[in-house]
């Protein structure tokens, strides 16, 4: 077992009972950004142990692994969704049984590697679909779309996916869809509605969380544990498929269709909104007392800058931009974390990057 979250004691007895049993069990949990730690698998991760389970923490290489998937038998099983049982009842998500030989190979060699630390380029079997280094095929499936295209995403945070879909309204394709609404994504929201994309989103207290992730075309379709951000398609460790089974998109087709029409049509709120409460529960922001720090790298590999930023503001929405109006965003972890990829040229070093998390404003300069 892969998983981004393990809070359900359910499923970490039963990983401990078919170890009794004799099953060969293993279990990677996200270790947090770069192996920094995660505080929200703790629990799990000693639960497992002391069950005698082998557990390890997931490898320091990717930003996050925020794989979710079960390898049970040769059966892969590829999910959306996290082993998190407050959201059971709340989140739309999916998950996928893949019975291809092939795939399930695939998924256990790189189980394999990233259990030994081994950094491997993951291998596709028939249709996979893994990060890093997935933006590109999301890309051409959108750009594949004829008649329509319906998507359900976490985040909208990918400039090559946005302008992917733009493009398709503009040639005429029907466009749909269907998030939470969060004002991190209202500036890609405003551009999608300007080209003709029919976006509709949830209230983040509506009874209703939309966590999946799906493109969905008149003959594919996209599943997986991949957002629409930079992070996700190009740093961590995550895992999708892309198939054409008709009885799986016609049961999308269903889901998305329903979620579709009890949304609310998206329009540009008003200066005085209020911002969305975050889905991990954290209080709204209050400035009082409110702090963050940060320091900047130069990543030659990726053409951007690491701004790493500590605060106290958990939960919240962490925002660096700079003079020349770039902008890059990322939610600050349960201690206030935020590794932001802020895509500037080598040449801005020395420049100065203002940095906003939550109500805490804090200012850094970019460092070659």
């Amino acid at each position: 077992m892969v998983m981004y979250e393990d809070e359900d004691s359910r499923v970490n007895s039963a990983l401990a009972a078919d170890e009794r049993r004799g099953v060969k069990v293993r279990v990677l949990l996200n270790g947090g950004y770069y192996g920094e730690g995660s505080a929200q698998n703790r629990a799990a991760y000693g639960y497992l142990r002391a069950h005698s389970v082998p557990v390890r923490w997931t490898p320091s290489y990717f930003a996050l692994t925020h794989q979710k998937t079960l390898l049970v038998d040769g059966r892969a099983y590829i999910l959306s969704f996290n082993l998190t049982p407050q959201y059971y009842a709340s989140s739309r998500d999916f998950g996928v049984s893949d019975t291809i030989a092939a795939d399930d190979a695939a998924v256990r060699q790189t189980f394999n590697a990233d259990w030994s630390g081994q950094r491997i380029t993951a291998p596709n079997g028939v249709d996979l679909l893994w990060s890093p280094g997935s933006e590109q095929a999301q890309v051409s499936l959108i750009e594949s779309a004829q008649g329509f295209l319906d998507i359900y995403n976490e985040e909208m945070d990918s400039t090559a996916i946005e302008q992917a879909l733009a493009a398709d309204a503009r040639r005429g394709v029907n466009v749909e869809v269907t998030m939470t609404y969060d004002s991190s994504w209202k500036g890609a929201f405003a551009q999608l509605s300007g080209a003709g994309v029919h976006v509709r989103t949830y209230s983040a207290s509506a009874p209703l969380y939309i966590h999946a992730k799906m493109i969905l075309t008149a003959s594919r379709v996209f599943l997986g544990s991949q957002n629409f951000s930079y992070t996700s398609l190009e740093r961590n460790r995550e895992l999708g498929l892309i198939t054409s089974n008709p009885t799986i998109r016609a049961s999308l087709r269903r889901t998305f269709d329903s979620d579709y029409a009890r949304a609310r049509p998206y329009t540009a709120p008003s200066q005085s909104a209020g911002a969305s409460p975050s889905r991990s529960g954290a209080p709204s922001p209050s400035s009082a007392g409110a702090r963050c720090s940060a320091s900047t790298s130069y990543s030659s590999r990726y053409a951007d800058y690491d701004v790493y930023v500590h605060s106290n503001q958990p939960g919240q929405t962490v925002t660096v931009t700079d003079a020349a109006g770039r902008s890059a965003n990322y939610h600050a972890d349960s201690s206030g974390y935020a590794d932001v990829y802020f895509r500037a040229p080598a040449s801005a070093a020395g420049e100065t990057v203002t940095v906003h998390a939550g109500p805490a404003t804090c200012h850094a300069k970019l460092s070659p």
